[in-house]
């Protein structure tokens, strides 16, 4: 198996990472392995959709930079787990889009033993979302559950920095290279998360962190825990995004309900309007599993008293920023993650809405135009009306996946789209109310 795990990486580099044709590759073809034998008639007869642009890409026979990052890896400690592996954690197989190739630095817990809990949410978390992240990642680690999340500024560094002080074992997933530390200031935390538990990620080695990758990532933060709790997050952050791809995995989702009128509160809030479950303390959420980890989750720990660390001594201990390198760091994740938080449209002053007549039937369910930008439009008109439609069919209409994902997020919100089971969106195509002013640039 060590010998074929160059074909794994040459799969995931040729469908690119997050592929749902690859993952169908495997299963038409049965490993990674078959489908780089296979020639061009075997890949178009195969029943798979395949892309011109990929196909191209499947029929180079060339594994030389996949020997190249696998000798890297080998060399530099860093751990090559791909499906088939022991190590390969089981949650991920059942998933769509399945990473082809996890590299990893650290030691990969055992996800059957253990309960895993994801804890996401802003980079630019108040005083109240600090808090609340490390007394729930603290009480997490306590109760002896796994604390998943990226490795980001904010309440994911938080609630990280929280259970490790309490000796927990925490998983961090990037959305870069296993060699390349971002943000920077969390190079501290970086090295401890790798001693306590594992550093993992599907970018190759080099690989910077680009704004298009986190999205991507948020499926593995999601899918290998449990449970998605969400800790801050504005309603086009990436938080809420984990938290989908937490709902479309079967994952169970829990927010902490924030300070109406708060940005950073919309996201926590609106879960909490969909059915999440709200939690103020980690016991809310390990109470639930006991029974089914008995022999490693200890509830009764978790509900101790508040977190006996400093928050801000806690979390500065894993963090090595300089004055005044906050800020722009903040600044610089921001542009990072600009694919999961698109920058807000400039306000305009609008007339008050004019009422129907009362003898005049309201339209039921309005469709709230003015929470959509110009490429939620364009995605939601690519769309068929009344038939079910899955992100990546859509996504083949010519947009970005990750941008589809966003929109789809935007969409349900204004209630343009439905969601549906397995994954499946509807278009809404009636009773469209829009209140935008029309615009003479537009």
């Amino acid at each position: 198996m060590r010998d074929e795990r160059k074909y794994w990486l040459w799969l995931s580099h040729a469908c690119g990472v997050g592929s749902k044709c690859a993952v169908s590759l495997v299963r038409a073809f049965h490993n990674a392995k078959e489908v780089y034998k296979a020639k061009e008639k075997d890949l178009k007869d195969c029943g798979v959709h395949i892309e011109n642009k990929v196909l191209a890409r499947l029929l180079r026979k060339d594994t030389s930079e996949e020997e190249a990052i696998l000798k890297w890896c080998d060399d530099s400690g860093a751990q090559v787990i791909v499906p088939g592996d022991a190590v390969y954690p089981k949650s991920l197989l059942s998933l769509q889009d399945m990473p082809m190739v996890l590299y990893c630095l650290g030691t990969l817990p055992n996800f059957d033993d253990l309960f895993s809990c994801a804890v996401v949410g802003t980079r630019t978390m108040s005083e109240y979302g600090k808090k609340m992240a490390c007394e729930i990642g603290a009480g997490l680690a306590r109760a002896g559950a796994c604390l998943i999340s990226g490795l980001a500024l904010g309440v994911d560094g938080a609630a990280m920095a929280a259970a490790l002080e309490e000796g927990g074992i925490t998983v961090a997933v990037l959305g870069c290279g296993i060699d390349v530390i971002y943000p920077k200031q969390h190079q501290s935390l970086f090295e401890h998360v790798k001693h306590r538990g594992a550093i993992l990620t599907e970018y190759a080695p080099g690989v910077s962190p680009n704004g298009c990758n986190f999205p991507i990532r948020n499926r593995i933060i999601s899918g290998l825990a449990q449970g998605v709790c969400v800790i801050e997050g504005e309603m086009k952050s990436g938080a809420l995004i984990t938290a989908r791809h937490g709902l479309y995995q079967g994952r169970d989702v829990y927010a902490v309900p924030g300070r109406v009128g708060d940005k950073n509160s919309d996201g926590a809030n609106y879960l909490l309007t969909q059915g999440a479950t709200p939690v103020t303390r980690a016991i809310d959420i390990v109470s639930r599993y006991e029974f089914l980890y008995p022999h490693t989750l200890k509830v009764g720990r978790a509900a101790m008293t508040q977190f006996p660390v400093d928050v801000d001594s806690a979390v500065r201990k894993h963090q090595i920023a300089k004055r005044g390198q906050d800020k722009k760091a903040v600044l610089a994740d921001r542009a990072a993650d600009q694919n999961a938080s698109r920058p807000e449209k400039t306000k305009k002053v609008r007339k008050a809405p004019i009422l129907p007549p009362l003898d005049e039937p309201k339209k039921p369910n309005p469709i709230n135009m003015d929470a959509l930008d110009a490429a939620d439009l364009k995605v939601y008109e690519a769309m068929e009306p009344d038939v079910p439609m899955l992100p990546d069919e859509i996504a083949r209409k010519g947009f970005p996946l990750q941008q589809v994902m966003t929109s789809m997020t935007m969409l349900e919100i204004a209630g343009a789209v439905e969601a549906g089971a397995g994954g499946y969106f509807l278009k809404r195509a009636s009773d469209i109310i829009s209140s935008r002013e029309p615009n003479p640039d537009e």
